[in-house]
C-alpha cells in the first residue's frame, strides 16, 4: 500500500469566522471574572458589550468537491503501512474504545482485515468508512509508541486532514452510520485543538444527521444485536458531548432532553458478547462489563442537563442587567444555595449506584481497563460536583451573605469546590504519566477549570478564607500549573491555558505582566519559534501533542495578530483586558 501522501491543497479565503458566546457554565467565562478583581480596569471600554467574541479572519480554508469521493481524492483514500495501521488500530482499541464504544470492534476489525485483502481494490469499501478509519488512526496516535523517524502529531494531523475531506464530501448529501460515527470521532478529536468553532458546529451537523437516519428512535427488533447496539451507542455518544460542549461553552444543547430519553440505554454488554445472531446479548455474569462505564456516563450526562439547566440558565442575558434584575438575581441567592444542595444529592446518589468496578479499588489487580475507567470516573464526578458548587463559591466570593443558614450552606458548597478542585488536579498529577487516564485535551480542561477556582480562592478577603477554613494553602495549584507546563511542550492548549492563568497569577501578585517571550518556566523552552514569531506561541494549526519544531499542516488558520493571545482558541479576545464587572448577574 502507498505510505501517507501530502495533505490537499488549500486556498486562500477571507471568509470570517462567526462571533461565540460563552454563558454563565463555561470556565472561559468564569475565569474572566477572576480577572474582574485581579487586573487593572481599562478606561474605555468597547459600547457592545455582550460576552461573545470577536471576529477573526480565517485566510486558510478548504477547497473540497461538494462532489468528491475517497476515488476522487487519492489521497483521502491512501493507507499507512501495514505495521503501523496495525499498530494504530490496536493502539485505539486499547485505550479510546474502552471509554467511548461508538464501533463493534469485531465488525469493524473483520472490515479492516478484508479491506487488506482486496490488493488495494477497495470499490466495495464505503467511502464514509475510510472516513472512520482515518479518525481511529488519529486517535490511536496519542497512545501509540512513535516509530523512530516518524512524526506522530504530524502524521495524526494528517489523518484528520484526509478524514475532512472524506466528511464534507458527503455530510451534505446523505447520512449513514458510518458516518456519524466519524462525525463523533472528529468532534472528540477536535475538542483538544484550538478549533471549538469548528468543533461546536460539527457537533451540530452531527446530531442532525443522525435524527435524519432516525438514530433518535428506538432501534427496531428486526435490526440485528449488532446494529441495535451500535445505534444506541453513537445516538448516546451524541447525546453526551452535546452536554459536554454545552458545560465547556455554557450554551444551550441541541437535543431536547424528551428526545433523547426515546432510546433505551446500551446494553451493558462487551463486544465480543454481541453477535449479529444473538437474539438478546448478555455479559457473563463472572466479567465486569467495560461497556458499562458508557452508561454511567450517559446518566452522568444527565446531571449535567439538570446543572446547566436550574444554576446555568443560558435565557437570561448578562450583558445588559437593569437594576430590577440585579436585585432579582441577589433574591436567587437561596435558590441556587437549594438547587446546589440538591443536586449535589443526585450526584452522589449516582455515585453511590455506579458498579463497584467502576469506583472501588479491588482486593487483587483487575487490569489497566479498569483501573483508568475508575480514574476517569472519578475525575468526571469531581468535574461536576465542581461546576455545581461552583455558583455559591462565585457568590460567597462576591457578596455578603447576611442570614446565618444560608451563609452556613455556602460555606459548606464552598468547600465542596474547592475540594474537588485539588482532588482534580492532585489525581491527574499523579495519574496521567502512567497513561490511566483518558486523552490529554480532557484533562487539560479540567485541570484548567480547577486553577480557576484556586486562583478566584487566592483573591479572597482574609475573613473570607477564615470562615472557610483556608487560610492554609496547599499545592495543589502549583501541581496544576506545572502540569500545564510540562504538557504545553507538546500540546498547543495547553499552552494557551497556562499564558491565561500566568498572566491572571502576574496581576494578583502586582508584578509586572511577563511579556509573552519572557516567561521563565522550564515548561515553555520546547515553544521557541522562528526569530519572526512570538515565541510564546505556538501555531495555531497545530494538534495537541505536536512539538513547535515540526513542519505546520494546513489545519487553520494563521496567526493575524500575534499579540492576541486567544486567537483561534474560541476564547474572547479581550479577555485578557476588558471590564467585565457590567455582565456579572451577582
Amino acid at each position: 500500500m502507498a505510505g501517507d501522501q501530502s495533505s490537499p491543497a488549500t486556498t486562500h479565503s477571507e471568509s470570517q469566522d462567526p462571533e461565540a458566546f460563552f454563558g454563565e457554565s463555561s470556565t472561559f467565562a468564569f475565569v474572566s471574572k477572576v480577572q474582574t478583581n485581579t487586573m487593572p480596569r481599562q478606561a474605555h471600554v468597547s459600547g457592545n458589550k455582550r460576552r461573545r467574541l470577536s471576529s477573526s479572519k480565517s485566510p486558510r480554508a478548504y477547497s473540497l468537491d461538494s462532489a468528491a469521493t475517497p476515488r476522487d481524492l487519492d489521497d483521502s483514500y491512501t493507507l499507512p503501512p501495514r505495521d503501523l495501521a496495525d499498530s494504530l488500530v490496536d493502539s485505539y482499541f486499547n485505550h479510546v474504545h474502552r471509554l467511548y464504544p461508538f464501533v463493534h470492534e469485531p465488525n469493524f476489525r473483520s472490515q479492516y482485515e478484508r479491506m487488506w485483502m482486496n490488493g488495494g481494490d477497495h470499490s466495495e469499501t464505503k467511502a464514509t468508512w475510510f472516513a472512520l478509519l482515518n479518525l481511529i488512526f488519529a486517535h490511536g496516535y496519542e497512545f501509540h509508541n512513535p516509530i523512530q523517524g516518524r512524526s506522530p502529531s504530524h502524521s495524526a494531523t494528517r489523518f484528520l486532514v484526509k478524514a475532512r475531506n472524506i466528511v464534507f464530501a458527503h455530510i451534505f448529501k446523505e447520512g449513514n452510520l458510518e458516518l456519524i460515527q466519524a462525525l463523533l470521532l472528529m468532534c472528540h478529536y477536535l475538542q483538544g485543538t484550538l478549533e471549538l468553532n469548528e468543533c461546536w458546529s460539527l457537533s451540530g451537523l452531527m446530531i442532525r444527521t443522525s435524527i435524519s437516519i432516525g438514530l433518535h428512535l428506538n432501534p427496531s427488533p428486526a435490526t440485528t444485536a449488532v446494529e441495535r447496539e451500535v445505534r444506541k451507542r453513537v445516538w448516546w455518544g451524541c447525546f453526551v458531548i452535546d452536554r459536554t460542549l454545552s458545560m465547556k461553552f455554557g450554551r444551550p444543547p441541541s437535543i431536547p432532553t424528551a428526545n433523547a430519553t426515546d432510546v433505551e440505554l446500551p446494553l451493558p454488554v462487551d463486544d465480543q458478547y454481541i453477535m449479529n445472531d444473538s437474539i438478546i446479548p448478555r455479559q457473563p455474569a463472572s466479567r465486569p462489563s467495560l461497556t458499562s462505564f458508557f452508561i454511567q456516563t450517559i446518566k452522568l450526562a444527565h446531571i449535567i442537563d439538570s446543572v446547566l439547566l436550574k444554576l446555568y440558565p443560558s435565557t437570561g442575558k448578562p450583558w445588559s442587567p437593569t437594576a430590577s434584575q440585579l436585585r432579582n438575581n441577589h433574591d436567587r441567592f437561596p435558590e441556587i444555595f437549594g438547587h446546589s444542595v440538591l443536586l449535589d444529592g443526585e450526584l452522589l446518589s449516582w455515585w453511590n449506584g455506579i458498579p463497584p468496578h467502576l469506583k472501588d479499588e479491588p482486593n487483587n489487580p483487575d487490569g489497566s481497563d479498569f483501573q483508568r475507567q475508575r480514574n476517569v470516573m472519578y475525575i468526571r464526578f469531581l468535574n461536576v460536583r465542581l461546576l455545581l458548587h461552583r455558583q455559591s463559591f462565585l457568590i460567597f466570593s462576591r457578596q455578603e451573605i447576611e442570614d446565618t443558614f444560608q451563609r452556613h450552606v455556602a460555606i459548606a458548597s464552598c468547600n465542596c469546590c474547592i475540594m474537588a478542585a485539588r482532588e482534580t488536579i492532585k489525581l491527574i498529577y499523579a495519574q496521567y504519566r502512567r497513561r490511566l487516564l483518558n486523552s490529554l485535551w480532557y484533562n487539560l480542561h479540567y485541570v484548567f477549570t480547577a486553577i480557576g477556582v484556586l486562583l478566584t480562592l487566592q483573591t479572597m478577603e482574609g475573613w473570607k478564607l477564615e470562615a472557610l477554613g483556608q487560610i492554609e494553602m496547599d499545592d495543589s495549584l502549583e501541581l496544576g500549573m506545572e502540569f500545564l507546563k510540562v504538557a504545553s511542550d507538546t500540546s498547543t492548549l495547553a499552552a494557551r491555558y497556562l499564558i491565561l492563568l500566568e498572566r491572571i497569577q502576574t496581576h494578583k501578585s502586582g508584578r509586572e505582566t511577563p511579556l509573552p517571550g519572557q516567561l521563565s518556566s522550564q515548561g515553555h523552552s520546547a515553544l521557541q519559534q522562528s526569530d519572526n514569531a512570538d515565541p510564546a506561541l505556538p501555531a495555531a494549526d497545530r494538534t495537541p501533542w505536536q512539538r513547535p519544531d515540526e513542519p505546520q499542516l494546513p489545519l487553520s488558520s494563521d496567526f493575524p495578530d500575534f499579540d492576541d493571545l486567544l486567537f483561534g482558541t474560541g476564547l474572547p479576545r479581550d479577555l485578557l483586558s476588558a471590564d467585565w464587572s457590567v455582565f456579572e448577574s451577582i
